[in-house]
């Protein structure tokens, strides 16, 4: 999962040193894509988080490749934070609880703790699209993508903090991380 998670966007950081922004946008777009379709194949499913963010990453960096826009493909991380920071504002207002339609097939957790996990990381979103934003309106594209390798390690130590809250508020049926044990099959 965490080669389909961060795979595509290891591959643009590998392509972009070697070749061109618009090399490494097509290059995001076709691992996005070969990152979905594993998704597939592996899970039997691709969760509604991954299909909808992955779409449109390969939307952007077509476009991006396309007509040679870095900042198309830049300005959708800002659109992308600010629209899921609008999202789990309205799950939180609402109650409507976005994560655990999102991501209940993976944690088991109490409603406190999805709660807890929209909160933390509306902040973060916020957070994340303002400095895409400083990053967009005053750094060059390679000093972007350096921004972008820092925030990609940052999503993902802040990924894994939040298994605290996941061990914390985790249901029966959860292991010790409050990831959602496999069904155990009967013989037939």
């Amino acid at each position: 999962m965490f080669i389909i998670e961060f795979g595509p966007v290891g591959v643009f950081f590998v392509t972009y040193y070697f070749s061109s922004f618009s090399v490494a946008a097509a290059s995001l777009a076709i691992a996005t894509l070969f990152a979905l379709i594993a998704s597939k194949i592996i899970n039997k499913r691709v969760p509604w988080f991954a299909f909808f963010s992955g779409t449109i990453t390969i939307i952007t960096a077509l476009i991006t490749y396309l007509y040679d826009m870095p900042g198309i493909l830049i300005f959708k991380d800002t659109a992308f934070y600010f629209l899921f920071a609008g999202m789990l504002t309205l799950s939180i207002w609402k109650q409507k609880m976005l994560f655990k339609i999102f991501f209940g097939h993976i944690f088991a957790m109490k409603n406190k703790g999805w709660l807890a996990l929209e909160r933390r990381w509306l902040v973060f979103f916020i957070l994340a699209g303002t400095s895409n934003e400083f990053a967009r309106a005053f750094l060059s594209v390679d000093q972007w993508v350096i921004y972008k390798q820092i925030v990609t390690l940052l999503f993902l130590v802040f990924g894994l903090y939040q298994f605290q809250i996941t061990r914390m508020y985790r249901l029966p049926e959860a292991d010790t991380l409050g990831l959602r044990r496999a069904p155990v099959e009967t013989p037939k």
